[in-house]
C-alpha cells in the first residue's frame, strides 16, 4: 500500500470518528483533533497542539554484528499554532518528552488512543521506508504503555494486527517492549502478554535491572527478550563484582529461553563487556543513534569475544536459532 493510500485510510478512520458514527477502537474524544500528514521524508501525526515524529534506533546481532532490528522511538513537539503539513520545527515549537505527552492523557481511553496512535505512526514510517528502499530493515521493536495493557480488556493485539497487515507487516515481525516494573497488577499483565504472544507478537521486558525489576517477574511473564538497562553495563565498567555477575545474569535469562539485548552501549569498553558477558544483541549510541531513517542492512565491526572459542562450540539457543532463520528467510 502506498504512503498516500495509508494516509487516506488512517485519516478516514479519524474522520469517521469525528462524525460520531464510527465504532473503530480509535474513536474517542481525542480523535477529533488527530490526523496524519506527510512531512518531507516521513509521516507525522498531529494531535491537539502536538506534532509526533518517529525515529528509529538500530539493534545488532552481538555475534556477527549484523543489523537485525530497529526500535521505534517517539519525538514529540508542542506548537503554539497550527503546524504546517511539512512539520518543520519553528513557529513557536518546542521539544517535549514522551513521558510528558502520555502524562497529559489523564482520562480513561485517552491513553489507549495515544498509545495506538504512536504505534500506528511508527508502523507506517517503518513500512514506508521498506517499500521505498525495497529491502527489509529487520524486525520492529515498539514500546507499549503499561496503562494500555490494563485499560484494554480482552483481545489484546487484535486492532493493531489490522494496522500491521494494512502496512504489509505481521505480528511475527513485531516485538512489544513492556516496562513491567510499572504495572502492579500481575495477573492482568500476564493475561495481556499471553494474548499478544498467542497472536504471534514477541514480548520484551524493557530496562531490566532498573527500579524494581526482579527475576520472579521474568519467570511469571515468560518474555521472549529481556533488554538489560544501561545502568548495568555502566556499573560493570567500574565494578569488578558486577562485571563478574553479568555473565551469570545472561545465563539465567537464557535458561528462561529468552534472548538478551544490552542497551545503552556508548563506549568500546562497554561493547566488549556486553559481548564477553554473552549478549545476544546490542543497542546504543556507539552503534547507531536514533534517526528518522532506518539503517540499511549493513553490519558493524565487532571485537573478539573473550569466550569466542567456547561460544563456537556451544549450540545456539532454540529462540536464537529461530530468530536467525527468520532473518535469513526475510533477507
Amino acid at each position: 500500500m502506498s504512503p498516500a493510500d495509508l494516509l487516506e485510510h488512517f485519516n478516514s478512520l479519524y474522520r469517521a470518528a469525528r462524525t460520531g458514527i464510527s465504532t473503530s477502537p480509535i474513536a474517542n474524544a481525542a480523535s477529533a483533533e488527530t490526523r496524519f500528514a506527510r512531512a518531507d521524508a516521513q509521516i507525522v501525526a498531529h494531535v491537539a497542539d502536538l506534532r509526533l515524529n518517529s525515529v528509529f534506533q538500530p539493534i545488532f546481532d552481538a555475534g556477527n554484528g549484523r543489523l537485525i532490528s530497529h526500535e521505534a522511538l517517539l519525538r514529540p513537539w508542542r506548537r503554539s499554532g497550527m503546524a504546517s503539513d511539512e512539520g518543520r520545527r519553528g513557529g513557536g515549537e518546542e521539544a517535549v518528552s514522551p513521558e510528558e505527552v502520555f502524562a497529559r492523557s489523564g482520562e480513561r481511553g485517552d491513553i489507549v488512543h495515544l498509545d495506538r496512535l504512536c504505534r500506528t505512526l511508527h508502523t507506517i514510517n517503518f513500512s514506508w521506508q521498506q517499500q521505498f528502499r525495497g529491502e527489509q530493515q529487520g524486525d520492529l521493536f515498539l514500546n507499549i504503555h503499561p496503562r494500555h495493557l490494563l485499560e484494554v480488556s480482552g483481545d489484546h493485539g487484535s486492532y493493531f494486527e489490522s494496522v500491521l497487515r494494512r502496512c504489509g507487516l505481521t505480528p511475527e515481525r513485531v516485538v512489544l517492549e513492556i516496562l513491567e516494573s510499572s504495572v502492579d497488577d500481575l495477573p492482568a499483565l500476564q493475561k495481556a502478554l499471553a494474548n499478544y504472544q498467542r497472536r504471534g507478537y514477541r514480548i520484551a521486558i524493557d530496562d531490566f535491572g532498573r527500579s524494581h525489576s526482579n527475576f520472579d517477574r521474568l519467570w511469571q511473564l515468560q518474555p521472549d527478550i529481556v533488554k538489560l538497562d544501561r545502568s548495568l553495563i555502566v556499573t560493570a565498567s567500574d565494578n569488578d563484582r558486577v562485571r563478574r555477575t553479568l555473565p551469570r545474569l545472561v545465563d539465567i535469562i537464557h535458561e528462561l529461553d529468552a534472548l538478551t539485548v544490552f542497551e545503552g552501549i556508548e563506549t568500546q569498553e562497554q561493547l566488549k563487556l556486553a559481548r564477553d558477558s554473552g549478549a545476544d544483541a546490542l543497542q546504543g549510541y556507539l552503534l547507531g543513534r536514533p534517526a528518522v531513517e532506518c539503517r540499511s542492512g549493513d553490519s558493524i565491526p565487532l571485537p573478539l569475544r573473550v569466550d569466542s572459542a567456547q561460544t563456537a562450540q556451544t549450540a545456539p539457543l532454540p529462540c536464537a536459532r529461530l530468530a536467525a532463520e527468520s532473518l535469513a528467510n526475510a533477507g
